[in-house]
């Protein structure tokens, strides 16, 4: 049987924080290597065509913890600000301020990619009224 490791003198595998017991586990459990993917996978993830600001901030959220919390909430968000859709991204960028938390940012961007994908719909529709009158 393991006992955990703490940092304060005490009684071994005591839990001292959540954090702590995070780290341990995935210490113990998992291979450097798959970690080290993780890692990597979370330092240049971006956002898919087909995914929207909340769920690509809950992917960020969830590789987070998978890699034992390596990003703290400012560098998460600013993850987020550098992979978020470009559309979204200079409005993000504006209105990020050190008190906001990631669940605000992603519905500011939301917000902005909903504005978005709602104007190129309606382009997308418009070009295709010019289209079918012309087809006429």
């Amino acid at each position: 049987m393991m006992v955990m490791r703490t940092r304060r003198a005490g009684n071994p595998g005591e839990v001292t924080s959540y954090l702590e017991l995070i780290n341990w586990m995935i210490l113990r459990h998992v291979d450097e290597a798959s970690v080290a993917t993780l890692v990597e996978t979370l330092k240049v993830e971006v956002q898919r065509d087909d995914e929207d600001e909340l769920s690509f901030a809950e992917r960020l959220r969830r590789l987070n913890t998978e890699c034992g919390f390596m990003y703290g909430e400012g560098a998460l968000k600013g993850r987020f600000v550098e992979g978020v859709h470009r559309a979204a991204r200079t409005t993000v960028r504006e209105r990020n301020t050190p008190g906001m938390t990631m669940a605000e940012l992603a519905r500011v961007a939301q917000t902005k990619g909903d504005e978005h994908r709602w104007l190129r719909l309606e382009q997308h529709k418009e070009l295709t009224k010019e289209r079918e009158a012309l087809a006429e």
